[in-house]
């Protein structure tokens, strides 16, 4: 099953989640969400934001990278088919990223 995981779309977490799906996405949308080095005693999760204050080329470059990294080291229940960015014209320089990732059985 291949979903697609928006970073700009609002979710309410749940602490006991409904079924297996419903984690993975959760998971998936608490990495993106989470800047590395900003949770006590796991320092390596998240997303590293490197990227910032780059061109937006080699910002899209090095954040899809580590979006890459992120979701490989903390979510092994998935795929990552495509990372590719939104962008908001009345927000020029932010990048929203969106996913597309199988679930694994």
């Amino acid at each position: 099953m291949t979903i697609t995981i928006r970073a700009q779309d609002g979710m309410d977490l749940e602490l006991f989640p409904d079924n297996e799906e419903q984690d993975i996405i959760q998971n998936v949308y608490c990495i993106l969400n989470t800047v590395m080095e900003s949770c006590p005693h796991y320092r390596d999760y998240g997303v590293d934001t490197n990227y910032l204050h780059r061109p937006i080329p080699m910002a899209k470059a090095a954040y899809a990278i580590s979006i890459t990294r992120a979701i490989e080291k903390h979510e092994k229940r998935v795929k990552l088919e495509r990372v590719d960015f939104n962008e908001d014209p009345n927000r020029p320089g932010e990048l929203y990223p969106e996913l597309e990732v199988t679930i694994l059985e």
